[in-house]
């Protein structure tokens, strides 16, 4: 292939390890990358980890979350290469006061991590899904295992990711008349992320029983990268519409 006729993955909030190792594997395997993080210090100290030219991956910072932003950082990232053939969101956020016992969570903060989640992947979906429609591409969502899997203290986090995989089913049978498939890939804890090392901080017993429960051991970001360069290829093009776990065995 030439720099021309290269693919084109957008990876929203890429400058974490998940997202990172995302783009890593995607440059191997030929794709051109637009990486987008929340600030320019990440984006920063993201790119210092990729030693190629501006014709295989373009950066740029831009808070996911306000107003307008969306639609704004995928215009911004057809006008790198002029064209996006897959969006990867690895957007994370959310309000405090909602994890844990429910009881003991903050209302206030519902309105929030809905909007951090349900409602920012809609509104990506809605600003990529007419570019990605010109060449049958894919999006592909993260959603944690909370969604599928019941546990005590994820009530509230459960319930929004539920609604990510419901929206992304749905939305899958819709856009397959478009050629575009759509698929969430659903983690429990990741070795190496930042969310484990806090939730580890926090309670660092149910990290230690995670890791004890998970027969494969629990995946790392390098573990998850080729099951989404995988969806977004040629090989999976009659795939659409599924939400697959990767957790090394918590769960099944």
């Amino acid at each position: 292939m030439t720099s021309d006729d290269r693919p084109v993955v957008l990876i929203t909030g890429g400058t974490g390890s998940i997202g990172r190792e995302v783009a890593a594997q995607a440059l191997e395997a030929g794709w051109r990358v637009v990486l987008h993080g929340r600030t320019r210090d990440s984006v920063d100290a993201a790119m210092k980890g990729f030693a190629r030219p501006e014709t295989d991956i373009a950066a740029y910072a831009e808070d996911a979350f306000a107003q307008g932003a969306v639609p704004s950082i995928v215009e911004r990232a057809v006008a790198c290469f002029g064209r996006i053939d897959a969006v990867v969101d690895c957007v994370t956020g959310g309000p405090p006061g909602v994890v844990g016992r429910f009881a003991d969570t903050d209302p206030a903060g519902y309105p929030g991590l809905l909007n951090a989640s349900v409602a920012h992947i809609q509104r990506l979906a809605h600003a990529a899904l007419p570019l990605l429609a010109r060449r049958g591409g894919t999006l592909i969502a993260f959603a944690s295992d909370a969604g599928r899997f019941a546990a005590t203290g994820q009530a509230a986090v459960g319930a929004s990711r539920a609604g990510i995989m419901g929206f992304v089913r749905n939305l899958a049978m819709e856009t397959a008349q478009d050629g575009i498939r759509v698929h969430c890939i659903a983690p429990s804890f990741v070795e190496g992320s930042a969310s484990l090392k806090r939730t580890e901080a926090r309670n660092p017993d149910r990290v230690a029983k995670a890791r004890a429960r998970a027969g494969l051991g629990l995946p790392t970001p390098a573990d998850i990268a080729p099951v989404v360069l995988f969806l977004c290829g040629d090989g999976a093009r009659k795939l659409t519409g599924q939400i697959i776990s990767v957790n090394g065995g918590l769960n099944a």
